[in-house]
């Protein structure tokens, strides 16, 4: 189990590499729910700005 975590060697580049995209997904999904909550409450408000007028 041991050798294949270390892969040749190599193991050290690709898990960071996997953390790295995880990080980055991560990372993204987050962005993605703070836009579509702002989004959101842009609709909400233009929305309460028309009924009102």
């Amino acid at each position: 189990m041991i050798e294949w975590l270390k892969m040749g060697g190599h193991g050290f580049y690709i898990w960071a590499s996997y953390g790295m995209l995880a990080a980055a997904i991560a990372i993204e999904l987050v962005g993605l729910r703070q836009r579509r909550r702002n989004a959101r409450e842009m609709i909400e408000q233009a929305t309460e700005e028309a009924t009102w007028q």
